[in-house]
């Protein structure tokens, strides 16, 4: 292949031909095709070597069979064309190109000298070859990268889920992003997406993590333990992505992590304002702070940041002219909440959340919401609604990061302000002991978990149902029920037992022909959330589905102690269950006790219409 041919793509050829000039006919012995994956000899024997990825085994063949050393190989841009451009030491004395070096030189020593050859930077020649390929690399990635901008033909389908993405490559990331949550980084900065996708696709399809790489059993543990230890993103020390993201070609030898703290450094110090220095009665609490690195992408576009709130703060301001600090000024906690997750709606949904517009690829739709200035807060009669408190993004960095003000209340009062009651209805023995008595009495009722037949009784019952649901069902209860009203708690576990004892999932309303079917159901459809409210909302779903429910006895109003949901901990190791455990079968799962609980519901219903 001609040099001309083979660098066609980069353009004008100017940087190539120039090279050649310099080098002359050295140059003639490479190929420029740096797509290619095709085996090179070693520099000085014919045994043939993959060095794309993996350079490994090369490199241990030069040493161990010609005590040959390539001198900081991280930084060569591409490790193929620089062999085929020294195959020419062949033919020529290592001396005058390598540094020489002998080991076990020392008298007295035992061990037999050894001569080593060192290539490095250190020739000129060498140098200028490592420059030259570092430039030419990068503007192949450069050109590479702007065809798959172009080309809006790509169809493919989603390595997580069945949907089929349309409209170019960045679609398949921005949906990978919005709809499963994965965090792989902006697809402006990835080059050769298609062959990521690939990539990735086959580490799932081999029930491989993409983060920890663990291989487990099932999908559905495979999904579950990704969902559960937010393992959507890929591995941060596994070198083979490196050629997929842009950076890592801008400085080829600095490790990626290094080199985007300092990019991230640098935009940091021009889009955030110097913060004042902490006091020294501020560094005491440094221990106490809570690690808010979690990482926040735009409400608009793919931008993705682990900094302080203000940079994607200065980058929706900047980039899409909406201030979000001052559009939500006048709002609550939970009206933030809603507006963020109500805009992530619409994003994810490919339509403008200001009009009714929809639009093919994400692209055009953030060309509409710039060219019609539809970057604004919208209407609350569009967002206030209670379905937009459930979060959009698993793991929302940008919802971790909202102040709950009213949390912060002056006034309040302390114990130690409060005045000494006298003559107290308590100080009466009887009464104390018959209060006691009934609350041992509350505690023995045992308590059902909402999915299963596994029930509990005692003191700890409530905590270990919790830890139950949230280990076997993933189903974080005290976190459900700390957003809810009171009696929208009880209509909602009545609700979900009903639908359990039918066999039928609470958010979908499909049915299964067991407890197990329906489980697994619940798993890969991710219905693991809420239901929406308009499903539980109705007054009969106060009355209660099973007698002597001990979970609704348990339950909380405003002003109850919150003791007994704090001794409950939440960040417990989780624990992966095999296939060998089955989920035991639902208690109502019997025909006749589903019946019963009909004719019971019935029969209820009657009495309080007749009082």
């Amino acid at each position: 292949m001609g040099p001309d041919k083979a660098f066609g793509p980069l353009g004008s050829g100017l940087l190539l031909r120039s090279a050649m000039d310099s080098y002359g006919s050295d140059f003639a012995t490479l190929d420029f095709d740096f797509s290619c994956e095709d085996l090179v000899p070693c520099m000085l024997c014919d045994e043939q070597f993959q060095v794309i990825n993996d350079e490994q085994a090369l490199l241990h063949h030069l040493i161990t069979v010609h005590k040959f050393v390539i001198g900081e190989v991280e930084e060569i841009a591409d490790l193929r064309q620089y062999v085929l451009y020294w195959n020419k030491l062949r033919t020529l004395d290592l001396r005058d190109y390598c540094i020489v070096f002998n080991t076990n030189g020392e008298p007295g020593s035992k061990l037999p000298s050894e001569t080593f050859y060192l290539l490095c930077k250190k020739l000129p020649e060498d140098k200028r070859l490592r420059a030259t390929l570092s430039q030419l690399k990068l503007r192949y990635i450069i050109n590479q990268k702007e065809k798959e901008r172009r080309d809006e033909t790509f169809s493919r389908k989603c390595i997580y889920c069945s949907e089929t993405v349309t409209g170019g490559i960045a679609n398949s990331f921005h949906h990978l992003t919005f709809k499963h949550g994965f965090s792989l980084g902006n697809p402006d900065n990835i080059v050769n997406g298609a062959r990521l996708l690939n990539i990735l696709e086959e580490k799932l399809s081999k029930l491989l993590c993409l983060c920890c790489e663990k291989t487990f059993k099932t999908p559905v543990l495979l999904r579950e333990h990704m969902r559960k230890k937010q393992h959507r993103s890929l591995n941060p020390k596994n070198k083979m992505y490196d050629k997929f993201y842009l950076l890592n070609y801008l400085e080829p030898g600095t490790p990626w992590q290094e080199a985007k703290q300092r990019h991230d450094t640098e935009n940091e110090s021009e889009c955030v304002d110097i913060q004042p220095q902490e006091t020294e009665q501020d560094c005491l609490w440094t221990d106490w702070r809570e690690d808010m690195s979690t990482s926040m992408t735009c409400l608009f576009c793919s931008f993705t940041t682990s900094k302080v709130p203000d940079g994607l703060y200065h980058h929706m301001k900047n980039y899409h002219q909406f201030d979000f600090e001052y559009s939500t000024k006048n709002l609550t906690f939970y009206q933030k909440v809603m507006v963020i997750n109500f805009i992530r709606t619409r994003v994810r949904d490919l339509q403008c959340h200001m009009c009714p517009a929809a639009f093919p690829t994400q692209h055009s739709l953030q060309e509409h919401m710039t060219e019609a200035l539809h970057c604004v807060l919208p209407s609350s009669s569009l967002w206030e609604h209670q379905q937009f408190l459930i979060p959009v993004m698993n793991n929302d960095g940008l919802l971790c990061h909202l102040e709950d003000a009213e949390v912060e209340d002056e006034d309040k009062i302390i114990p130690e302000d409060l005045c000494e009651y006298k003559n107290s209805v308590l100080e009466d023995d009887k009464l104390r002991e018959e209060i006691k008595g009934t609350e041992e009495k509350e505690l023995d009722i045992p308590v059902m978990c909402l999915f299963c037949h596994y029930t509990v009784s005692g003191e700890e019952s409530h905590t270990q149902i919790c830890g139950h649901m949230q280990e076997f069902h993933s189903f974080d209860f005290t976190d459900v029920m700390g957003s809810l009203p009171f009696y929208s708690q009880v209509k909602l576990i009545n609700f979900m037992r009903w639908k359990t004892a039918k066999n039928e999932c609470y958010i979908c309303g499909q049915s299964f022909k067991s407890t197990y079917n329906l489980e697994e159901h619940r798993v890969i459809s991710d219905h693991l959330v809420v239901p929406p409210s308009s499903l539980f909302q109705d007054e009969r779903w106060l009355q209660p589905v099973l007698e002597g429910d001990g979970l609704l006895q348990r339950l909380r109003e405003d002003g109850d102690s919150d003791e007994e949901l704090d001794s409950f901990d939440l960040c417990q190791e989780e624990t992966v269950f095999g296939e060998d455990i089955q989920i035991p079968p639902s208690i109502l799962s019997n025909s006749a006790i589903r019946q019963e609980l009909l004719e019971n519901m019935k029969d209820l219903v009657i009495e309080e219409q007749d009082s």
